[in-house]
């Protein structure tokens, strides 16, 4: 919806995007994707349809950033020098031009870009140049980013071919004095918005960017909390492997699957066991998912998939209980319901562990061990019910 409000606005059609040129070292990469795909994912969000590159079209980088646009649903145009941009771009397009090296993933920067207008980000000289960004004057810098006209292009034929396109653009911005849209300086400072010029910037930038998608989690949930500290320390390696998401979820659903088998066959504690294992292998799936959506896709549909557990804990709790059906229903459906009424409430650190799954199924596979599963279930069912009702667990509404 906001990508259609934007084209409608002002017609944003392609984005600038500078790669490496023939001879020069790779772009370095952020999380699994180079800074020029991450301009991509930039220029997508707002609402850009065709990708122009300039640069070396045969490198790789050129070659992961073609596939890159093809997935997002963009076309791809490379250039390799700075007259040919005239002739890419319509005088009724506009164009959006990200200083190279750029990481663009400040919210205020790209809903100064979706306004209605083509306009230049700035920032203030002082902090601006001493993020690596184009100063202007002593008052002003480049923001990085800009939208302007495609009917300016036709100026840069006055150029040398070998002319760079952004500083050129900027240029013939400031001559047609494109309005302004001034960012906040405090934008530079969670590096959200900054220039990633090497490696060493980069692996710098990336440990930020991991915990900052990652999220804060207590280690009162401790499930979730190992699955993050875990995707944390090797989220890089694995948002490059296309394998990675399909076989979380997938060793998750053998676990889980596994677990309600053992019940089947009478192994009350492998059962619970089981799914114990299973919560921090989920909970690492969506930890990864959220890497890959980063920084702007939205994962929120795929958290519906923690009710698989809380299904797989209902069928082995009345398979564990060997009674009558309705026996073996009233502590199982209790224990759920307390769970789930658990999770809708804002609860304490105090009972903040009783939310997580795989210590609630850990628990009870200890149990199990002591006393008859039937009692273990009981237990804990009584426990997280209490925890509901306690004066530490509010409602969230």
């Amino acid at each position: 919806m906001a990508q259609t409000r934007c084209q409608e606005h002002y017609h944003l059609r392609a984005a600038l995007i500078s790669l490496p040129q023939p001879g020069e070292d790779a772009q370095p990469s952020l999380a699994g994707k180079t800074i020029a795909q991450r301009q991509l994912l930039f220029a997508r969000e707002c609402g850009c349809t065709m990708v122009i590159a300039h640069g070396g079209g045969a490198s790789e980088d050129a070659i992961a950033m073609r596939h890159a646009a093809e997935k997002a649903g963009m076309r791809y145009q490379v250039i390799s020098n700075t007259h040919a941009l005239s002739g890419a771009i319509g005088n009724n397009d506009t164009l959006l031009v990200l200083q190279p090296g750029l990481l663009p993933e400040a919210k205020q920067a790209l809903d100064l870009l979706r306004a209605e207008g083509d306009r230049l980000l700035i920032v203030s000289a002082g902090p601006g140049a001493a993020a690596g960004l184009e100063r202007i004057d002593l008052d002003r810098a480049w923001g990085g980013a800009m939208t302007l006209p495609g009917s300016w292009l036709e100026r840069l034929g006055g150029l040398p071919e070998d002319a760079a396109p952004h500083a050129a653009l900027l240029r013939i911005a400031l001559q047609q004095r494109l309005p302004e849209a001034r960012m906040a300086d405090t934008v530079l400072d969670d590096g959200r918005w900054m220039i990633v010029d090497s490696e060493e910037t980069a692996r710098w930038r990336e440990k930020g960017w991991l915990r900052d998608h990652l999220g804060d989690s207590s280690s009162g949930q401790f499930s979730r909390w190992i699955a993050q500290q875990t995707i944390g320390r090797a989220g890089s390696w694995l948002v490059e492997r296309a394998w990675s998401r399909p076989a979380f979820l997938g060793f998750a659903a053998v676990l889980l699957g596994s677990s309600v088998a053992a019940a089947i066959y009478d192994s009350p504690v492998a059962a619970f066991a089981l799914a114990a294992l299973s919560v921090p292998v989920l909970e690492a799936f969506f930890a990864l998912s959220r890497l890959i959506a980063a920084p702007f896709g939205r994962t929120r549909r795929l958290y519906l998939l923690r009710h698989a557990v809380d299904a797989a804990l209902l069928t082995v709790s009345l398979l564990s209980i060997d009674s009558l059906w309705y026996r073996a229903a009233f502590p199982s459906f209790v224990l759920i319901i307390a769970l789930v009424l658990l999770d809708r409430g804002v609860v304490r650190p105090l009972i903040e562990p009783l939310c997580d799954r795989g210590l609630v199924a850990v628990s009870i596979a200890a149990l199990a061990v002591l006393t008859s599963s039937e009692i273990a279930i009981m237990l804990v069912a009584f426990v997280v019910l209490a925890a509901r009702l306690s004066p530490d667990a509010k409602n969230s509404g």
